[in-house]
């Protein structure tokens, strides 16, 4: 793609160590990296690497859940017995439920910022339990606030419909199907095989004492789950992506259901699907080429921004091994995204 070497070095030299960027469509892909994927050792940044892609996760927890849908298993306004409150699937989905984000309160941050290697004992009902100690943000269906507590919810969910592990129904429904050979939902016993290392910027806004240059938070250990714990390539979610919109995985009545929208009130996106975001505005940087869908997803020392047409046609796919999504940094990212877009689907 004409001009992407010069976006990929823009952006290393705005202080990301290492970026991966997928362009795919109709006509082919277009697939390259640029950086370092290990600051120490400067072994040099590939296609190959696996990245945390944190709450992109969640489109995968969406797809799952619409797919039992599909079948019958669920209803999307049934309520939902394991949360108090008469709350339904879809209020879990679309971030309508009025829970508290677990992952946002001073019990789950503090051990961190005190202790970055210190290694969560939460539990998935133990992260839902301590969301559902707080007072509800507001009542189910009257508001909208991003929660990571839903997808924990959602997970649960799923294991309770299936009787199987949140992992092993990710694999079986649509990992394996799919292909995609280097996403997983692994556990927090060792880190994943294959991974970029990852960094905090100086200041961070959640680990403000972390240091005063880049610090290497590879072994990093939250508990993000059903949230946020996936790890995969630009390659595999690029794949996901057109799979997912092009109607490989739902249903077109699941499929619509997913692309109807609730106004999302924050800055990531201009609308929230079933699990999906319509996104139009990166860092304040404005598509060129109209709206696309998906979803981003940041980790303390990771970005994904993974986004596509509505009709899955075209994929854009952004890996970066830091996590500041302001600034320079972020700002060279969004541009890198929307060129890498727009090329495509103009």
């Amino acid at each position: 793609m004409t001009g992407l070497d010069d976006h990929l070095d823009a952006v290393v030299r705005a202080g990301v160590p290492g970026v991966v960027a997928l362009a795919g469509g109709d006509t082919g892909s277009c697939e390259k990296a640029a950086g370092v994927a290990d600051v120490t050792t400067g072994a040099p940044m590939t296609p190959d690497h696996r990245f945390r892609i944190a709450s992109v996760t969640k489109l995968f927890v969406a797809a799952l859940v619409l797919q039992l849908v599909d079948e019958g298993a669920l209803a999307l306004d049934d309520e939902v017995g394991l949360i108090a409150g008469g709350v339904t699937v879809r209020q879990l989905l679309n971030h309508t439920s009025g829970l508290p984000n677990y992952a946002e309160l001073d019990e789950t941050l503090a051990p961190y910022r005190k202790n970055l290697a210190h290694r969560s004992e939460l539990t998935p009902r133990k992260a839902l339990a301590l969301a559902e100690s707080r007072p509800r943000l507001f009542p189910p269906g009257e508001g909208w606030s991003y929660s990571g507590s839903n997808y924990v919810a959602l997970g649960l969910l799923v294991e309770e419909t299936t009787g199987a592990p949140l992992r092993e129904e990710l694999r079986r429904r649509i990992v394996e199907p799919l292909g995609l050979g280097a996403t997983d939902l692994p556990d927090a016993s060792s880190p994943p095989a294959g991974m970029a290392r990852g960094y905090l910027q100086p200041n961070h806004p959640l680990f403000p004492d972390a240091g005063p240059g880049l610090v290497d938070v590879s072994e990093l250990e939250l508990f993000t789950w059903g949230g946020g714990g996936m790890v995969s390539t630009a390659r595999d979610v690029a794949r996901f992506l057109g799979a997912l919109l092009g109607g490989e995985l739902l249903s077109a009545g699941r499929r619509a259901e997913m692309l109807t929208t609730v106004a999302s009130d924050w800055d990531e996106s201009d609308a929230y699907g079933l699990g999906i975001e319509q996104v139009t505005s990166l860092i304040g940087v404005e598509s060129p080429c109209g709206s696309a869908w998906g979803h981003l997803g940041f980790w303390p020392g990771y970005t994904t921004i993974a986004l596509a047409s509505v009709t899955g046609e075209r994929q854009v796919v952004i890996l970066a091994n830091t996590d500041l999504i302001s600034e320079v940094p972020g700002v060279t990212l969004a541009e890198l995204t929307w060129a890498c877009y727009c090329a495509i689907v103009d």
